[in-house]
């Protein structure tokens, strides 16, 4: 299984022509902290650039935000002296190093969930999800998403662990909540489920002892770190987004609601703009605190939080945006002769099942991450892989509502966090219903 994800990445990362992900203005927040930039700009959404160069003035620190895909970055520039010929950063090795990290994380899922009931449908299942191009794409780019994805895959891994032994050893929630921790630093949005991990690592204290206490603080620090370290202009532009591009076009008085936000009632004239469109008035509105001070990120919670119709508006709007795996963002270089934001095809098997079945339920997923929960509340007895799966379930709905209500702009890339949890959910479902399917046989 290993070796036929090794095949099945390996030919989408460095056979030609390659794949990756088109930068959208997030890769200098990650390799500007190295000294580099894209060797070509204007390619914007339509194309991957392949090759960076170095320069002094790279770095965007107003945007930058310490992130665990850092590690990754710096182990690709380490590497690339030995790689390059022209001194020049060629994706095509931080692709490697993505996925000489993702295979040994995949390696780890296999080991652990060979006591598996109908591990080899299960094997299948995780094979077909973590090689679709949805995901492997992110690997030849410097998006912060690959840290999300890998160190979620450990995680998910030690949870298998613990959930098969009943207990999780000191070892066990050492690693558990290293990896916790690390999926947190990936990017700011994990946060919020990293608030449910922390406080689940509590229930190791039976087994852990001191320990689970150390490592619940451990994670939520973390959590507040990631939040408080934020930077300004991300959080403005995202205020900005959510009041452009979701509030305005969802309302049916659009003057009221701006004016029930502290904010000019003309400014309705500015609906479906965002924060990086033409027809912006957002460095206006920051430079005049309308935005930052004014209206915040928490200010529009509080708004939604306050008309319970509009939360589930929003929701409802979301849920089928939610279900895709793929954005529209060029998978190939302009040197390979395709229209300009051509994606591949190939190994998108199971983001097109996203697409084109889970886009007509999206309510059906979302009740049933919730359901697990509800279990574990009815019965008596509590199981710890239960638990776990309600976790899960728990994380995913959370991973959910921290997209869609922190900001609206790449909406499919920020629930990367919460596609990978649903694609987690549903292997783990696949599971549970093999081992009643069992269980019933012998009865």
């Amino acid at each position: 299984m290993v070796a036929a994800a090794a095949v099945i990445v390996a030919f989408q990362l460095f056979v030609p022509p390659i794949v990756g992900l088109a930068d959208q203005g997030d890769f200098q927040r990650i390799i500007g902290r190295f000294g580099y930039r894209a060797e070509r700009s204007g390619l914007a959404t339509l194309f991957i650039e392949r090759k960076y160069v170095r320069d002094a003035n790279s770095r965007v620190r107003d945007w930058e935000q310490f992130s665990s895909e850092y590690f990754f970055v710096a182990a690709a520039v380490g590497l690339n002296p030995a790689a390059s010929r022209d001194g020049k950063l060629d994706l095509r090795v931080m692709g490697f190093i993505h996925a000489i990290a993702f295979l040994a994380a995949f390696a780890r899922l296999l080991q652990v969930s060979r006591g598996v009931r109908g591990r080899v449908l299960v094997w299948i299942a995780m094979l077909l999800i973590l090689t679709d191009v949805a995901y492997v794409a992110y690997c030849n780019s410097f998006f912060a998403e690959p840290a999300s994805l890998i160190f979620f895959v450990l995680l998910a891994a030690e949870s298998i662990d613990i959930a098969q032994r009943g207990f999780a050893t000191r070892g066990n929630l050492l690693r558990w909540s290293l990896w916790a921790i690390l999926f947190v630093l990936a990017k700011p949005a994990n946060a919020a489920p990293g608030f449910l991990l922390a406080l689940f690592a509590l229930r190791f204290r039976a087994s852990a002892g001191r320990a689970a206490l150390f490592a619940s603080a451990a994670i939520v620090a973390t959590c507040v770190v990631a939040i408080a370290t934020t930077p300004k202009e991300v959080r403005n532009a995202n205020t900005y987004n959510l009041v452009f591009m979701s509030v305005l076009p969802e309302s049916r008085n659009p003057a009221a609601d701006l004016q029930a936000l502290g904010l000019d009632w003309r400014l309705q004239d500015f609906s479906r703009s965002g924060a990086f469109t033409p027809e912006t008035m957002y460095p206006q509105m920051e430079a005049r605190g309308d935005i930052g001070r004014v209206v915040t990120d928490a200010t529009v919670l509080r708004f939604y939080l306050a008309r319970p119709t509009r939360f589930w508006r929003h929701i409802q709007v979301m849920l089928p945006v939610a279900m895709h795996l793929r954005d529209w963002y060029g998978n190939y270089g302009p040197e390979t002769g395709y229209p300009p934001a051509t994606r591949t095809r190939a190994f998108a098997a199971w983001s097109d099942l996203h697409a084109v079945v889970l886009r007509r339920i999206p309510k059906v997923v979302l009740l049933s991450l919730l359901a697990p929960a509800a279990m574990v509340l009815m019965r008596r007895k509590r199981e710890l892989w239960m638990e776990l799966y309600a976790l899960l379930g728990l994380c995913a709905v959370t991973a959910f509502l921290t997209a869609i209500f922190g900001a609206h702009w790449d909406d499919i890339k920020h629930l990367f966090s919460f596609n990978l949890m649903v694609d987690a959910f549903l292997v783990t479902t696949i599971g549970w219903v093999f081992q009643r399917l069992q269980r019933a046989r012998r009865i």
